[in-house]
């Protein structure tokens, strides 16, 4: 793929910053709804806390994940560091993989648990497992740690 010029490079990049801000805004957000139902007595504080989440977190993260993604892949492709040129470029890609997915495959059902149990039961992981992934993942595009990822040789 042809690389970008430094004008489409910036805008990209913009959106993907953007993106992985939005997403920990909402991730806070998250923790928020979490904190208020695992602490208050009032059983319809809690079951607003679960509806609340149920009608934003998903569809936010989901969102946000995804443009990650596909700005990620974008920058990847459209620029010197590659996919899978660079070990941080590939963590991240791997971080935001297994981050989206974990929002269908755990952080949906777990909300929709807590919403038959009216507790809030598997919901204390995901507003500290995301947040910490996530700022990994900033660190990662900051630092540009380990260097290139190497080419295998054939062997003769």
């Amino acid at each position: 793929m042809k690389r970008f010029g430094p004008r489409t490079r910036k805008a990209i990049l913009l959106v993907h910053i953007l993106a992985a801000g939005v997403w920990l805004g909402v991730d806070v957000v998250m923790a928020v709804f979490v904190g208020v139902a695992a602490t208050t007595d009032d059983p319809s504080t809690r079951m607003l806390s679960f509806r609340a989440l149920d009608t934003f977190a998903v569809p936010s993260l989901l969102t946000t994940g995804t443009i990650s993604l596909l700005s990620g892949l974008l920058l990847g492709l459209g620029s010197r560091y590659g996919l899978v040129r660079y070990w941080w470029v590939a963590v991240k890609l791997v971080l935001n993989l297994i981050l989206t997915a974990l929002v269908l495959v755990g952080l949906a059902p777990a909300i929709q648990r807590s919403l038959e149990l009216a507790a809030v039961g598997d919901l204390a992981y995901p507003p500290v497992v995301s947040p910490v992934c996530l700022l990994i993942a900033y660190t990662l595009a900051v630092f540009k740690p380990w260097g290139r990822i190497s080419k295998s040789r054939p062997t003769a």
